[in-house]
């Protein structure tokens, strides 16, 4: 949850944040959700959201922006084309870049290691596993043109299996081997959770990864297989709680806003 100890910022500051959209207009629900808790602890003058593949542009929403200074945070997972690509050339459109502060994408962040464990911790809690016997799978997107996805999802994983609580840790992918419906080459485990490293939602987590996942034979919900063996598919991560408070504090630093509770506590 947002910090209720930021001060207020004024008129003079902005959120922006962008995520991937699809072409029906129905991938910005994360974003709005989030937008609307940041937005609700008055730290900013305005908090808007914007897309690449759905309305409201980059560029249409900074226009309803008056504010001096922007933070930009992109609703991404990695460093991937949308990121290095077509952020900066949708930005551009809006004519005037040099009162905007982009971030990286929030899916690089240092604490998404935190949340990611904490989405694997519930489902293996709420199934009542014990977590030295599950396999989790980090979902990425992954591609066959650029390895950045692969790295950032190949990272939280390898940052997953070094926190040593669960029996293994391994990456699977929508777009590269090894694919999500090709799971069991990538583990033996009875007991496999899988985390889907997306933040903004839409089609890659409602119904691509979920129907790869199925074309198997593969419940999602737990179900025992044939086999006997069993799959968890959680919430992605950008819809954990979490996430709202993580962008406000990255934004607030980018920006360089004072925290007034904490400058109290520390001294001048």
């Amino acid at each position: 949850m947002p910090s209720a100890a930021l001060p207020p910022t004024g008129p003079d500051a902005a959120l922006l944040l962008f995520g991937h959209g699809t072409s029906d207009g129905s991938g910005s629900a994360i974003a709005d959700a989030l937008a609307a808790e940041i937005r609700a602890a008055g730290v900013f003058g305005a908090v808007a959201t914007s897309f690449a593949l759905q309305p409201p542009s980059p560029a249409a929403a900074l226009a309803a922006l008056p504010q001096a200074r922007v933070a930009v945070v992109p609703l991404l997972a990695t460093e991937g084309g949308v990121a290095t690509m077509v952020l900066p050339r949708l930005l551009a459109e809006s004519g005037d870049t040099t009162r905007l502060i982009v971030l990286p994408p929030i899916g690089l962040d240092a604490e998404i290691r935190g949340i990611a464990a904490e989405i694997a911790d519930r489902a293996i809690a709420d199934a009542g596993l014990d977590p030295r016997r599950v396999a989790v799978l980090v979902a990425g997107h992954g591609s066959t043109r650029r390895n950045a996805s692969e790295r950032a999802t190949g990272a939280l994983a390898a940052a997953l299996a070094a926190m040593g609580r669960y029996g293994e840790v391994g990456a699977i992918y929508l777009e590269q081997p090894p694919l999500a419906c090709d799971w069991r080459a990538v583990t033996d485990a009875r007991d496999v959770v899988v985390v889907p490293l997306f933040v903004s939602g839409g089609r890659h987590e409602e119904s691509d990864l979920p129907e790869l996942l199925r074309s198997k034979a593969t419940p999602v919900d737990g179900t025992p297989m044939p086999d006997g063996r069993r799959l968890w598919l959680t919430p992605a991560i950008g819809r954990h709680p979490a996430m709202a408070g993580l962008i406000l504090r990255r934004a607030v630093a980018a920006l360089g806003i004072e925290n007034t509770e904490e400058r109290r506590e520390t001294g001048p």
